[in-house]
């Protein structure tokens, strides 16, 4: 019996180990496990979206960091999607008007993790 219970817990461990935490600017570490995370091909800048829908937040790994944008619809999103230059658009329609305040995160239900990174 013990060894089941060992073997179930070993069995287990990864699932718990998939949390990806990143150190978001301004933010601090933010768990990115919550958010829907889509790669970037068509960019040599913009690497990876991550967005909670529902929370209207959106996480974006532009060269090696990551920076956070609150109420983001998903009409801003699906147009980050389906447009030509993604950069472009990232800079004008979400970084310029959909700056992350600490009330904003909570508001949003983002949790960070740790200190904010600058």
């Amino acid at each position: 019996m013990r060894a089941v219970l060992i073997l179930m817990l070993l069995l287990l461990l990864p699932i718990a180990a998939r949390a990806e935490v990143v150190g978001v600017k301004n933010a601090g570490d933010v768990d990115l496990s919550a958010l829907d995370c889509t790669a970037i091909s068509e960019s040599k800048l913009l690497h990876r979206v991550c967005y909670d829908e529902t929370h209207h937040y959106l996480v974006a790994q532009i060269g090696a960091d990551y920076y956070d944008s609150c109420n983001v619809g998903p009409k801003a999103v699906d147009g980050l999607f389906d447009s030509e230059h993604v950069v472009a658009y990232y800079n004008q329609h979400i970084r310029a008007q959909h700056r992350c305040t600490a009330a904003l995160r909570s508001k949003a239900g983002v949790a960070t993790l740790g200190r904010a990174t600058q």
